[in-house]
């Protein structure tokens, strides 16, 4: 294996409820930490600041701005090991010096406040993705708990973030508003934790006239790991996995394909549930007759790739 690159963790801000001074990227107790990564493994990691849909506002980026400090500070703890990137050649730098790569997203639009001009806020804090909402509304459109679409604010953050060069993200997205999004996005965008609706019938998935769009536009898909993402009649572990693996790849997606763990976000099957535990998707893959190279591009190469050309 080349390596593994993990679009989507929650990790960051899992102890929200306390206070975002509590250290969380090296916390044994949770999914992923910095220790738990096998010795000489090539890791990039996604870090999600979540906020929740509670916030907006200032209230939301005071949340913002409290956990991309602790973020900061935490890589400055770690910088022996870790380092935060902010585009490719740093990704490049830091697994070559043998450390552990980390890059900074928001899961929430409310980040924005309303105010176009906080997109390169964010931007100069690090962020590089941004999941334009979670499950309710927000300033720039709504997830799968309603039916609204993209307001018109999301429509011009949309194109200000494409133009900052933040990545574009529809997990939580609903049908509606990435209906909406296919009409105003100009670059390929992310589905960093979503998996495919026709194995698991979670409104959260992806049905296949998205997954295929997102293949013909080039996109990246984050396989999530959530048991209620993978089957919808218990299980959730590698099997069930497999199986959204499969139906992607017999859509075409098996270059657009990654993986979006979720970690320290949702309740994972013991078989998945920490990243000591992540060489074993790469055997169960392999032993069921995904090709190697299929799989590493799964796990690494498709997602290296795609930042390459778009992590700028």
């Amino acid at each position: 294996m080349t390596g593994w690159i993990d679009l989507h963790c929650d990790t960051l801000t899992r102890e929200r409820n306390r206070t975002a001074g509590v250290p969380t990227l090296d916390n044994p107790a949770f999914h992923l930490s910095l220790s738990k990564v096998p010795a000489g493994t090539r890791w990039v990691q996604c870090f999600a600041i979540f906020v929740p849909d509670t916030y907006r506002g200032q209230a939301a980026v005071g949340f913002f701005d409290q956990y991309a400090a602790s973020f900061h500070a935490q890589m400055e703890q770690n910088k022996n090991r870790a380092a935060a990137c902010t585009c490719f050649s740093d990704l490049e730098n830091t697994l070559a010096a043998g450390k552990f790569a980390a890059v900074l997203t928001v899961e929430g639009g409310a980040v924005l406040a309303g105010q176009l001009e906080r997109v390169e806020a964010i931007r100069t804090a690090g962020v590089r993705m941004l999941t334009l909402t979670w499950n309710g509304p927000n300033e720039l459109g709504s997830g799968h708990d309603t039916s609204a679409g993209l307001t018109p604010f999301g429509r011009e953050a949309v194109a200000e973030l494409e133009r900052q060069g933040i990545l574009v993200d529809v997990s939580h997205l609903n049908d509606k508003g990435f209906e909406d999004l296919l009409a105003v996005a100009k670059r390929p965008f992310v589905a960093s934790h979503s998996n495919a609706r026709s194995v698991c019938a979670h409104r959260r998935n992806l049905p296949d006239p998205f997954i295929q769009e997102m293949v013909r536009r080039d996109g990246l898909i984050g396989l999530n790991y959530s048991v209620s993402f993978l089957s919808s009649s218990g299980g959730g572990g590698l099997d069930d996995l497999y199986r959204h693996i499969c139906h992607f790849l017999e859509l075409g997606a098996g270059s657009c394909l990654a993986l979006g763990s979720d970690y320290d976000g949702t309740d994972i099957h013991p078989e998945l549930d920490s990243v000591e535990k992540c060489q074993g998707i790469y055997d169960y893959l392999t032993s069921h007759g995904i090709p190697p190279e299929t799989a590493e591009g799964i796990l690494f190469g498709n997602a290296w790739r795609f930042f390459q050309k778009w992590m700028l």
